[in-house]
């Protein structure tokens, strides 16, 4: 494995479940220990509640009103904050204000972006997207999904 210095406009960039993440270091570049990507979310946005059974994630707050939902709670998470979530542990995320929040997502060890990059496929075809189908792919990235989207019952 060798050092790699990413530049600010590199990066393969995935949009799934309305969000998009710019992945900067994907498993195949780091001995598939670590994968980093910005994600950036619309108002109102955010996963299902969900659980990764194979990676932990921690989230790095850059700007907007982000919220994680963890064991049931709802707690704001202000540019700044730094979450740790572990694997195992049910969670998800919605933007709570009226501009798009970014926050860098951290995945170890990496496999996440694969599954996004299977997740963005679905959506990317035409008419509404095959939930069928990601659910399988979360499935076969060690993940489940196991609530509704933000707003569904809040």
């Amino acid at each position: 494995m060798e050092p790699i210095i990413i530049q600010p406009h590199e990066g393969k960039e995935l949009s799934a479940f309305g969000d998009v993440i710019v992945f900067k270091l994907q498993g195949g570049q780091t001995g598939n220990d670590i994968t980093i990507g910005m994600a950036i979310t619309p108002p109102g946005g955010g996963p299902p509640l969900h659980v990764h059974h194979r990676e932990h994630e921690i989230f790095i707050i850059e700007s907007g009103d982000l919220e994680m939902n963890v064991h049931g709670e709802w707690k704001k998470a202000p540019p700044g904050s730094v979450v740790f979530l572990p694997k195992d542990v049910p969670h998800q995320f919605r933007n709570a204000g009226a501009t798009p929040s970014r926050h860098w997502v951290i995945a170890t060890p990496s496999g996440f972006e694969d599954f996004y990059d299977r997740a963005a496929a679905v959506f990317a075809a035409p008419g509404p997207p095959d939930i069928e189908k990601v659910l399988a792919a979360a499935a076969d990235y060690g993940m489940e999904v196991i609530g509704p989207p933000p707003g569904a019952h809040d």
